[in-house]
């Protein structure tokens, strides 16, 4: 009997599930994705190895993902422009546009676009779902993959709605004119950039602690006033960002949920975790979702429900552990050693090494 699927968003998690179940017998997906096209910002996505490992779980081969390796890292003093840290950087970063269009590609023929759930019932033996343009169907099993504003959240299982993280973020690229080579930021995590497009391009990221909108209204000019003594990388950075590029604004919001998964109904990616991005997980532990997911839904003779609860009792755990980690430094955005998770001297010394020794487990430095 062929066991049906039903997706909702046709975002990084949404296509990576439907990638890992197109290779099943007797499994038929479908995707409804409420937008009109599937397109996504150009801004970067870091992906580690193990991010990078869930991808070849689903049967795709990482190394024809359009990346970049990720350079070095060096840290830098914002107000003296000294270095000091350096980091190696394993992994790769890609756009999330080409990340998605990436996934896109071998599942194009499953997803319908401009359409959205308007109803879901759990029959017990079976999922009706109701969507927008009048259609209807019967499903074994819906993974509402709809983003950080998860209707299926907030209307199907009465989860919460998304909170402030505690900072805005302004992104934008530059051509990289001086040729940089090494990814920089200041130890206090304000600024930084990655290297993307072969060398070509920096993806560069200013983040703004405090209240919501803070400094919504100021150009990159303004901003690149506060850091105008820099040199080196980080001075090549403030350079362009006088030439006023196109910049992207937006409050960061977080979702902390207990309840994923309710009989053959479960969330998952932002959906049911999203987080800050200031340690480059978000994406990545949602593709890990996407891996699990296809592993559990595609086991034989495993009900769906109980695949489901399976893949809430092992993901949630991990989720929340990275959720905790991104927002802890996400608060010390502004404090000298923030970019590696150190503490302002006058902070508590004990969170500080609870952050460090998580920090270490994910073997990543806190990055932009």
């Amino acid at each position: 009997m062929t066991r049906r699927i039903l997706i909702i968003g046709a975002g990084l998690t949404g296509l990576a599930l439907a990638n890992g179940l197109r290779r099943a017998r007797d499994i038929a997906v479908t995707i409804v994705e409420q937008a009109p096209a599937i397109i996504e910002a150009g801004w970067a996505i870091v992906l580690a190895e193990r991010h990078l490992d869930a991808l070849r779980q689903l049967g795709l081969d990482a190394e024809e993902l359009p990346a970049d390796p990720l350079s070095r890292v060096v840290v830098f003093n914002p107000d003296t422009s000294v270095p000091v840290a350096t980091a190696a950087m394993g992994g790769r970063i890609t756009a999330r546009s080409a990340l998605q269009l990436w996934l896109y590609e071998p599942v194009r023929d499953q997803v319908r676009t401009g359409i959205s759930p308007v109803a879901i019932t759990d029959r017990g033996a079976l999922v009706e779902a109701e969507f927008s343009d009048g259609s209807s169907g019967e499903f074994d099993a819906v993974v509402a993959a709809d983003g950080i504003n998860s209707w299926t959240r907030r209307t199907i299982l009465g989860g919460p709605d998304a909170t402030y993280a505690g900072s805005a973020v302004l992104r934008f690229q530059v051509p990289n004119a001086d040729g940089l080579s090494v990814t920089a930021m200041t130890s206090d995590g304000t600024l930084g950039y990655f290297i993307m497009n072969g060398g070509r391009t920096l993806n560069a990221t200013v983040f703004l602690p405090g209240e919501p909108d803070n400094h919504r209204d100021h150009t990159l000019a303004d901003l690149a006033e506060r850091h105008r003594d820099l040199r080196g990388p980080l001075g090549s950075l403030i350079q362009a960002m006088r030439t006023e590029p196109a910049g992207y604004y937006a409050n960061i919001h977080q979702v902390v949920t207990d309840r994923w998964t309710s009989g053959r109904i479960t969330l998952a990616g932002d959906a049911a975790h999203a987080m800050s991005p200031r340690l480059g997980q978000g994406a990545g532990v949602g593709l890990q979702d996407a891996a699990v997911l296809t592993e559990f839904l595609t086991l034989p003779d495993l009900p769906v429900p109980t695949a489901l609860a399976g893949f809430a009792a092992i993901r949630m755990p991990e989720a929340h552990r990275v959720q905790r980690q991104s927002h802890a430094v996400t608060v010390r955005v502004g404090q000298h050693g923030a970019a590696l998770g150190f503490q302002a001297a006058a902070a508590d010394p004990g969170a500080a090494q609870s952050v460090r020794q998580d920090q270490d487990e994910l073997q990543e430095p806190a990055i932009v």
